[in-house]
């Protein structure tokens, strides 16, 4: 097996995608490639800093801002290196995702000491450019084989069509407060219903979860009783993709956790694209 670092650094020092894109996503994953590159040059602090809105999310594994997370000196002296696998966009060309995997080492070039895979929400700002407005990952095994890098889902535009889509967001909290009565009845097999065909679960300790039977196994551990409220929920104009994230709990258990969603529209329904879920540390006793 190839060193996944090795095929990380590669990327981050071309800056070349390995396939052809469609001209929508160019600027995100161009945005992506110099995040992750500053990263490795300058630091994990500086280019979150650089690359994150002011008010945007970070989780650790509590949501806070990437101002209280990142604002402090020195930061962390460690290396993070990740690359997008698969990114998506609105029709609007205003909201996109990114997804894939990421290491961390001590320092540049030395061991890797954990893997995982991570989930970013990007928006367009004002003069033209992107930036982050949330970003979470779970940590999980070595990967058995080098993850391939972006791949542009089948459903993105060629050219962004702006649309304005009343009713959309008031219908995707909807779906938000829905889901949260349903799972403190249920647990995380609430979330089975509303899973888009592509969907992906992700959890600590294990990849991505993608076949329906793991994905069954993984929900049967989110425990009944957390609901939420989302502390974030925003929608594109265009009505086809949103996001939302928050914290929730306690569960039957006692346990507490952050979560990002992303949603999109498919067959006129709002359905869960990713659904990611972290757990809060146990209280001492």
């Amino acid at each position: 097996m190839r060193d996944p670092g090795n095929l990380l650094l590669c990327l981050l020092l071309t800056g070349v995608p390995l396939v052809a894109q469609r001209p929508a996503i160019e600027p995100v994953l161009q945005a992506e490639l110099a995040f992750a590159r500053l990263a490795r040059q300058q630091g994990i602090r500086t280019a979150f800093l650089t690359w994150l809105q002011d008010d945007a999310q970070v989780f650790t594994p509590r949501m806070t801002s990437v101002k209280e997370q990142y604002g402090r000196e020195p930061g962390d002296p460690g290396q993070l290196v990740w690359y997008p696998e698969a990114m998506g966009i609105s029709d609007a060309g205003d909201l996109a995702w990114s997804f894939g995997p990421w290491t961390y080492a001590v320092k540049p070039g030395g061991a890797i000491l954990v893997h995982g895979h991570f989930l970013s929400v990007w928006r367009k700002q004002a003069g033209g450019g992107w930036k982050v407005e949330a970003d979470i990952g779970v940590p999980h095994a070595a990967p058995e084989q080098v993850i391939e890098p972006f791949a542009v889902t089948s459903a993105l535009q060629a050219e962004p069509k702006p649309v304005q889509a009343p009713g959309l967001a008031g219908a995707l909290r909807q779906k938000e407060s829905k889901l949260s009565a349903t799972w403190a009845a249920k647990g995380g097999l609430a979330l089975l219903a509303e899973l888009a065909q592509d969907a992906r679960v992700l959890r600590a300790g294990v990849p991505p979860l993608r076949e329906e039977a793991a994905i069954r196994k993984a929900l049967e551990m989110d425990r009944p009783g957390p609901t939420w409220k989302p502390a974030r929920l925003l929608m594109s104009p265009s009505g086809d993709l949103g996001w939302a994230c928050g914290e929730c709990g306690p569960d039957e258990r006692g346990a507490t956790a952050s979560f990002l969603r992303i949603w999109i529209r498919a067959a006129g329904a709002w359905k869960v694209l990713f659904d990611v879920r972290v757990p809060h540390p146990s209280p001492p006793r």
